[in-house]
């Protein structure tokens, strides 16, 4: 609520009279019985260091008015003057030891019930922001939190106070704001809320930082202040082309994170060229650096027992982290590299955080290493960048702890502990992590965009270690218990010197990054959160195992060839055995030769296929029930495979069932419920909407809504239907993907012949050529393109459809009726459709309702303007104008202009090719395939 809003929103009895009273009761009666105490506080405060006991401070009141608030004196009378406590260096030398007691238990701000008592405060809002913290202030305008009386405490201060970025705390201030306007009694009991709220955080000195708030708290950065800041990461914005190629080396041979990175950019970038080089032998000072757009260099020592290093092990760490980088990144300038990215690490800003002492790291947190691991890594980071300038992008990573499958270090250590003990402490600490795919991901965008700049990429969330055990143990299906019994020997153990402490330390200690740091903008890696990596890595585990299995369901065998190949290979590459059942050879509407061609890709890829007799029609009631009964005998494991004989996996209950089509993914669900098996559904159009026969309404709307509560993810294809799902179903999660996935590179750049191909055809070089491909039936409406086609009487002019249905001899007979036979082609089922979709000049898609239209965006990746109907999931890509024209399916007069007009305008031909090669990638399978891989990470 903004404030001409709040202005012109009319009080509650509460907020305008009720609050006031309540505020100038408590503080009067406060002042009066807390004196004995006041009285104690000053006497503390002028033994241990004379001089004034109360100061005053310019704040921001209500309005954005300046106030003055009144507190206890916890600094030294030597203190400067002129700087304010957070810009100190060191602040903590300058609070006195009454100081220290006051600030933890927020006892210096007592004095401030003198100015609630006067009415420039109140006990319960938002805590007035500093005279110039105009950061804070603009935050809060967002939230109409300005425009309400300060407060001693309030909501941010009991979920955070001084650990709170201020993007969190004026969110929390406006949701106050919000509350309070909303009505008296709940403003009421929510107040009481905050109050007793605030006693249970002041009694364990929650969220008390010294120095500030999480904000506020900005220590002088070192030498690097001018150099570092400067670049930094989160100030850019960043405008990547995905499909951009690059050339990148990796310096440094099998290191952890060269290698994940080499694999994730080859399943997910095909786009970039990676070669590694080794840095332990000399010989590598003799290799060409020339060709590359990027030297990632990983080559280093790890954290070694620096309790236990001798003086040429600790040189050893120099030559290699600091000289060998620095080496490297020259040698890389000279040979005309464009981009220089180093792996530093957190450690350059000391070890862990003591325990029960949170450490927040924020751009004016200077590096401050404490040992000679730290310091050579330190010395590099600085090294490197000093190379740096317009033509050579120098980058650095300062990472947290990254893990993984395969890593080593704290992670590995603390997942083997996790999974063997029963019980383990309960702490409330933070910690800054990285998982290697949100890495990888992050490294893969930031050579596409050839930037420099200090990095700080994290998991969206910080980890709190009990949770992580906790969450470990889940995924691997056994039980841990936390308790906070185990605390006190946990701070026992921090308080012993040597290992123990230390352990203590790293396991227990909070130390984290600011998360403004990680935040990029157009740069967006953050692909899982920690309990989806968490779970993705179980997943790998369990994979290679062999234990886990997915049966895809399909009504038709048509779905598994169209939709599905693609996701079989995700889940086989996520280590799950893959089975399929679908109806094969009854009623199918593919030629037995593409059946054929189905199986054999099936047989290859080791799949068992399994024939189920799905009808298409519903009401054969006694089919259905016989598909039914069939599809349970696969998922129990009682029925065979077509493929038994070469690679049946035996019996073994699936992970999850994933089933397609409306026949396919009623019977998928039903039968996942009855065998407590998780399912997802993809919705590959919700038919029953918009233009559908009545019986569509009637039959499959009720069935989907009452099938929606046994979904465990609803996918959906387009936006239309996602918001649908949203509004009237009752899965547990719905998602949208877009489309299920084109291979625009390959497409867009495949090499063919147009000339032959046309000939081939036996249609002129100079005809202007229509494809539409898919079914020929009533739905797709191919008629409407045909009547066109003979409205225009362009003879020049010629259709090829491609595809087999049962419409095919009327939709003939019709060319022939209209005198169009000789422009109109009926080729079949074709497996050449790239070079058909290169040969055309306009793809048309008429259909009367359709859940996005693959060949459509096939067609875009060629480059094809279109020519589609004004329905479902078309709307998705179709912009008027632009990629191309849409009519309602039946307007055959407005199909035959567009066609005719896009026949006479070259120009606005090679206008719409370059908007739909570009708008095409929205829908690439790369892109597709991610998403589909989080959701099968997290089912």
């Amino acid at each position: 609520m903004n404030k001409k809003e709040f202005d012109s929103k009319r009080l509650s009895f509460y907020e305008k009279i009720g609050k006031r009273l309540i505020d100038k009761g408590l503080s009067f009666f406060g002042l009066i019985f807390l004196s004995p105490l006041f009285l104690i506080i000053t006497l503390a405060i002028m033994i241990d260091d004379p001089g004034t006991v109360l100061f005053t401070q310019k704040r921001v009141g209500k309005d954005k008015r300046f106030i003055q608030i009144h507190k206890f004196r916890s600094m030294k009378m030597n203190t400067p003057s002129d700087v304010p406590t957070h810009m100190l260096s060191e602040p903590e030398q300058y609070i006195t030891r009454v100081g220290k007691i006051l600030r933890k238990y927020s006892l210096d701000e007592l004095p401030q019930m003198w100015d609630i008592f006067c009415g420039s405060m109140s006990i319960i809002g938002p805590r007035p922001a500093l005279w110039n913290q105009d950061d804070l202030v603009a935050e809060r305008e967002k939230y109409g939190a300005n425009n309400i009386f300060p407060g001693l405490t309030g909501w941010a201060q009991i979920n955070g106070r001084d650990e709170l970025e201020i993007t969190e705390k004026a969110k929390l201030d406006g949701e106050y704001a919000r509350i309070l306007h909303s009505g008296s009694l709940r403003a009421f009991f929510f107040d009481i809320r905050c109050f007793f709220g605030t006693i249970h955080s002041v009694i364990y000195s929650k969220g008390v930082i010294e120095g500030g708030t999480g904000e506020i708290h900005k220590k002088v950065f070192c030498d690097d202040a001018e150099e570092g800041m400067k670049d930094y990461g989160y100030k850019k914005t960043f405008c990547i082309d995905k499909s951009a190629r690059r050339h990148v080396l990796i310096t440094g041979k099998d290191s952890y994170i060269g290698e994940s990175f080499k694999h994730y950019a080859k399943e997910h970038y095909p786009n970039f060229k990676i070669d590694t080089i080794d840095m332990k032998k000399d010989c590598w000072r003799e290799n060409s650096f020339e060709g590359y757009d990027t030297v990632f260099h990983v080559a280093g020592i790890a954290h070694a027992d620096i309790g236990n290093t001798d003086e040429q092990e600790k040189e050893l760490y120099y030559s290699v982290n600091t000289r060998l980088a620095i080496e490297t990144a020259l040698k890389a300038k000279k040979s005309g590299v464009k981009q220089f990215v180093l792996m530093s690490s957190m450690i350059i800003y000391g070890d862990s955080a003591v325990f029960g002492k949170p450490k927040i790291i924020d751009e004016y947190t200077a590096p401050k290493p404490v040992n000679f691991y730290g310091d050579s890594k330190w010395k590099a980071d600085k090294g490197v960048r000093e190379l740096g300038d317009d033509h050579f992008k120098t980058a650095v990573l300062r990472a947290p702890m990254i893990y993984g499958n395969g890593s080593k270090g704290n992670f590995s250590i603390l997942e083997r502990i996790a999974k063997k003990v029963p019980v383990f402490p309960d702490i409330e600490n933070k910690r800054s992590m990285l998982y290697i795919e949100n890495l990888c991901e992050f490294l893969c965008q930031l050579i596409l965009a050839q930037e420099s700049g200090v990095y700080f990429p994290q998991n969206s969330e910080y980890t709190k270690t009990s949770s992580l055990v906790k969450k470990i143990n889940q995924l691997a299906e056994k039980t841990v218990y936390t308790t906070r019994l185990l605390n006190p020997v946990v701070w026992i153990g921090s308080k012993i010197p040597g290992k123990v402490s230390q352990l203590a330390n790293k396991a227990f200690g909070s130390i984290v990054y600011s998360q403004h740091l990680s935040k990029y903008n157009g740069l967006d890696y953050r692909i899982y959160t920690l309990e989806d990596s968490i779970k993705h890595m179980e997943m790998e585990e369990v994979g290679k195992k062999g234990k886990k299995k997915v049966l895809i369901v399909a009504s038709v065998a048509s779905m598994i060839d169209q939709f599905n190949i693609p996701n079989i290979r995700l889940l086989q590459s996520m280590g799950y055995d893959v089975d399929v059942a679908a109806n094969f050879f009854k009623g199918n509407t593919c030629t037995n030769e593409r059946i054929q061609d189905l199986l054999a890709v099936l047989d290859e890829l080791k799949v068992d296929s399994y024939q189920i007799d799905f009808e298409r029609n519903i009401k054969h009631i006694r089919a259905v029930i016989t598909a039914l009964k069939q599809l349970d005998y696969v998922v129990k494991g009682k029925r065979s495979p077509l493929n038994e004989v070469k690679h049946h996996k035996g019996t073994g209950k699936y992970s999850f069932i994933h089933c397609h089509s409306p026949i396919g993914g009623a019977a998928g669900r039903i039968i996942a419920r009855n065998n407590g098996v998780k399912a997802i559904y993809t919705a590959h159009g919700f038919h029953f909407y918009n233009r559908a026969p009545i019986k569509n309404w009637l039959i499959y709307y009720p069935i989907e809504r009452f099938l929606s509560r046994w979904t465990d993810v609803l996918i959906t294809i387009n936006r239309q239907d996602y918001e649908r799902a949203k509004r009237r179903f009752h899965m547990k999660k719905v998602k949208y993907i877009p489309g299920v996935g084109v291979d625009v590179t390959k497409i867009r750049e495949y090499n063919y012949n147009r000339a032959k191909k046309r000939q081939e055809l036996s249609i002129p070089e100079s005809a202007f050529l229509i494809i539409s491909v898919g079914e020929l039936n009533d739905n797709k409406n191919h008629e409407t393109i045909i009547r066109a086609i003979a409205k225009n009487k362009n003879r020049n002019v010629h259709y090829i459809l491609c595809g087999t249905g049962p419409k095919e001899s009327e939709l003939a007979g019709l060319c022939q009726k209209l005198e169009v036979g000789d422009s109109v082609h009926f080729l079949g089922y074709r497996t050449d459709i790239i070079e058909l979709l290169h040969a055309s000049d306009l793809f048309a898609f008429p259909s009367k309702r359709e859940g996005l239209g693959i060949s459509a965006i096939e067609g875009m990746a060629a480059g094809l303007p279109l020519v589609t109907s004004d329905v479902g999931g078309i709307k998705d890509y179709l912009i008027d104008g632009k990629t191309g024209f849409s009519h309602r399916p039946t307007d055959i007069n407005g199909f035959a202009k567009s066609i005719d007009r896009l026949y006479q305008d070259s120009e606005l031909r090679e206008k719409m090719k370059k908007s739909n090669l570009e708008y095409a990638r929205k829908f690439d399978i790369v892109r597709v395939s991610r998403v589909m891989q989080n959701i099968y990470a997290k089912i």
